[in-house]
């Protein structure tokens, strides 16, 4: 994670949204920042900023080291600190974090945690409230 130590809360976040749910529709995206601004609503164990919620560890499978994500973001990454042009699906990925974090984007799920609906149900999610399927993800709280 120190690679992306330097990178402002709003770029992290679009990583996060690029890295967990490029594939998904708007919607999809607004839903993924919506769970990190939620973690980051309850100051607790998973971090009291955006950077903090989003790179710590075993939260957000982008980011870990043996997913093919974290090249990729990585490289992202690399490209936002040297102001290079990236591709339109990370341009759409910042403008939803930017809007969320002002507040022109609503956020559309209470969820704190989600997972794809391509995996067997996690353990953790049965001692949670389903809140929303956006997408191809399930929203809990």
């Amino acid at each position: 994670m120190k690679a992306f130590a330097d990178l402002p809360d709003n770029e992290i976040m679009a990583l996060t949204i690029y890295g967990e749910a490029r594939g998904e529709p708007y919607l999809g995206k607004v839903a993924v920042g919506s769970v990190v601004l939620n973690r980051v609503d309850l100051k607790g164990w998973q971090g009291k900023t955006i950077s903090e919620v989003c790179l710590k560890p075993y939260q957000f499978s982008c980011f870990l080291k043996s997913d093919p994500n974290s090249m990729m973001l990585l490289d992202i990454a690399q490209d936002c600190a040297h102001e290079a042009t990236v591709n339109r699906v990370f341009a759409i990925c910042m403008e939803v974090s930017d809007g969320l974090i002002t507040g022109t984007v609503d956020r559309i799920t209470e969820g704190t945690h989600y997972h794809s609906t391509g995996i067997k149900v996690p353990n953790w999610a049965y001692e949670m409230k389903r809140a929303d399927k956006i997408g191809r993800h399930i929203f809990y709280r």
